[in-house]
């Protein structure tokens, strides 16, 4: 099962990277948890639904539209993939780029992703909130 979770995170991202914030969603459950550790000011570090993290997503692509999450790890640790990932854009008017890597934790539940934790600054730090939610 656990490869199968593998695939619907690397579909989903596949999905954003092309810009398509509906087939991102598609294996996120309506219920979603969503946090973001390195939030903005202005922005809650958790929101809960699908409606919430559509209007993240959206934010995300229309204040950087060529904003790419470029994945080098995939980790399976059984319900949690732990992602490595290469954060890549321009700001839309300024120019302003953002070029990060950080590790994300997303948890699947009966194919559905029930749960996404994004900012952690490294992959030990993820794989550890990894083993204390299993």
């Amino acid at each position: 099962m656990s490869e199968e979770n593998v695939e619907i995170i690397r579909r989903s991202n596949a999905a954003f990277n092309r810009g398509d914030v509906a087939a991102t969603l598609e294996p996120y459950s309506r219920e979603i948890e969503w946090r973001d550790l390195q939030h903005s000011v202005d922005s809650p570090e958790l929101v809960r639904g699908i409606e919430a993290v559509e209007r993240i997503l959206s934010g995300w692509l229309d204040a950087f539209p060529d904003l790419r999450a470029d994945v080098s790890e995939f980790i399976d640790a059984g319900d949690i993939v732990v992602c490595v990932i290469n954060w890549r854009g321009s700001g839309k008017g300024s120019g302003t780029p953002v070029d990060e890597v950080t590790a994300e934790t997303f948890e699947v539940r009966h194919g559905e992703i029930v749960r996404a934790t994004f900012g952690y600054r490294s992959k030990e730090e993820a794989l550890e909130a990894a083993r204390l939610r299993e």
